[in-house]
């Protein structure tokens, strides 16, 4: 399988992906590899290593309840499973992902509607679910094939080895939308001034420029992403399970050391604050939003930028 480009290996696994079994879900055996039956996520397994794919490629792979539910899902078989040695996370369509999806649905509520201790439990649950790629004890590569924006360019960081096609597009721009990040990698992933100009600007990035400030380690022709990040999938496979487990736990720790855990910890309380906080803009947004659609939403917050770069 490893000579499929991105491209053909989602389409490969969105036409072999086995309907739901009676029972629910569970793993589907075919040829050599495993399916999962999920709706929002593809799972394949090939040898040791797990492909797992976000699957809403009409809405640019944008994490919901969802999807995020079972992504857990499929983490939690990777673990469970003493073959799998690696995975590979990447998205469908033209996005990894393009982060938090702020589309509503009927009966949702805004942040700012909500009691800051229901919002922030719903922050907590993001930040679990990410932490659990963190404390996984396999290596995650990211294939950042796309739009890899806001809660998604957190989900990048992080994994354990990130590689981006020239197509890649990165970057934090939750901000212009009222709303904070909720793990707070970034400082940790880049120097000091370059986080906060990210931070506080909402500013996206291309590929090249995302990989000389360290978000990912390089960048690909879009049509070797995939044979690229097997090759290094390929590369942890031959090597040491429990040395591989003990290394990522070590750089985990040390990344700990400095404080990765307690900025989380910090910034959760500081967003829930933030993002349940009724400002002018957000008035704004959620106006335009409820009587026109997020599309012209979102236009509008674009178009008070667009003339800044």
């Amino acid at each position: 399988m490893s000579g499929f480009c991105s491209g053909e290996r989602i389409l490969f696994l969105a036409q072999t992906l086995p309907m739901p079994s009676p029972d629910g879900g569970g793993v589907i055996s075919r040829g050599t590899g495993e399916y999962m039956a999920f709706q929002n996520i593809l799972y394949d397994k090939q040898g040791a290593i797990a492909y797992l794919t976000l699957n809403r490629p009409e809405r640019l792979n944008a994490l919901n309840a969802a999807l995020l539910a079972e992504f857990r899902e499929a983490l939690d078989v990777v673990e469970a499973d003493p073959d799998i040695r690696a995975v590979i996370l990447t998205g469908a369509g033209r996005a990894f992902s393009a982060g938090f999806d702020i589309n509503r649905e009927p009966g949702d509520s805004d942040p700012q509607e909500m009691q800051p201790d229901v919002w922030r439990g719903h922050l907590k649950s993001h930040i679990d679910t990410f932490m659990q790629v963190w404390n996984l004890s396999k290596p995650v590569i990211a294939a950042v094939n796309g739009y890899a924006l806001a809660g998604a360019c957190e989900l990048v960081q992080v994994c354990d080895i990130k590689i981006a096609s020239e197509r890649a597009i990165m970057g934090e721009p939750e901000i212009r939308a009222g709303v904070g990040p909720p793990l707070l990698i970034t400082p940790f992933s880049v120097n000091l001034a370059t986080a906060k100009e990210l931070l506080l600007t909402g500013d996206t990035i291309d590929a090249h420029e995302a990989a000389r400030v360290g978000l990912v380690s390089r960048v690909v022709p879009h049509d070797d992403l995939l044979p690229e990040c097997e090759r290094i999938a390929r590369k942890i496979t031959l090597i040491s399970a429990v040395g591989v487990k003990m290394t990522k736990i070590a750089v985990n720790r040390a990344l700990e050391g400095m404080g990765f855990l307690s900025a989380i910890q910090h910034n959760l309380e500081l967003m829930t604050h933030f993002d349940t906080s009724v400002t002018p803009e957000q008035e704004e947004f959620n106006a335009i939003r409820q009587e026109r659609g997020l599309r012209a939403a979102l236009d509008w917050r674009d178009a008070r930028f667009r003339e800044l770069g």
